[in-house]
């Protein structure tokens, strides 16, 4: 006979997994929600990535633009895309932009936005001035550089806010650049016609 001492009683192997539950839960739990905040942040990342590329594809097919008609078409098709997983209207913001060459140099021909004015677009926002584009890119000449902009805000859950803080970054950013592939493409360097009629996505 063992003696006692030696004995194991179920009892006290459920207490011991008991406790060990305990201690490890909550660590468990907080990993779950980083994992989750940055599930949001990466479906936001892709979302905002997917609508500056179909947006700036759509502009620059475009040999003539309208505005209000081709405009708010290009921000419902932003819109459809964000669906409910960004807001490109209220906190966030959608940009086009229209780039030209003058002396070797950029020239913001015109600019077209939405949603919160506080997100500034990364060329400037002085029509007719110059135009800052990364890697020092000139525009070529005879051409026109269109430009599109997405700006979105990614808010962490308020759980996982409250438990582990704000670990996403607040903004997120994605652009296109593509060259018009209008016939002429120095036509796309004047300002879009004020007409209720959409002429691009008619």
């Amino acid at each position: 006979m063992r003696p006692a001492e030696a004995r194991c009683p179920a009892v006290g192997r459920r207490g011991v997994a008991a406790v060990e539950f305990v201690l490890i839960a909550p660590v468990f739990f907080v990993i779950a929600l980083a994992c989750a905040d940055l599930i949001q942040l990466f479906r936001a990342q892709l979302r905002v990535e997917t609508i500056a590329v179909q947006i700036g594809q759509i502009v620059s097919q475009c040999r003539t633009i309208t505005t209000p008609g081709d405009r708010d078409n290009f921000w419902a098709h932003g819109r459809r895309i964000a669906g409910t997983i960004i807001n490109v209207d209220g906190t966030g913001a959608m940009v086009i932009s229209a780039v030209g060459r003058n002396n070797n140099a950029n020239r913001l021909a015109w600019q077209m936005r939405t949603g919160n004015t506080q997100r500034v677009s990364r060329l400037g926002a002085n029509v007719g001035g110059s135009a800052t584009i990364s890697d020092n890119f000139v525009v070529p000449a005879s051409q026109t550089l269109l430009v599109t902009e997405v700006f979105a805000t990614v808010q962490p859950f308020a759980l996982s806010a409250g438990l582990i803080g704000t670990v996403l970054p607040a903004n997120i950013y994605g652009t296109t650049l593509f060259l018009s592939r209008a016939p002429d493409p120095t036509t796309l360097l004047t300002a879009p016609t004020n007409s209720q009629t959409p002429d691009c996505t008619g």
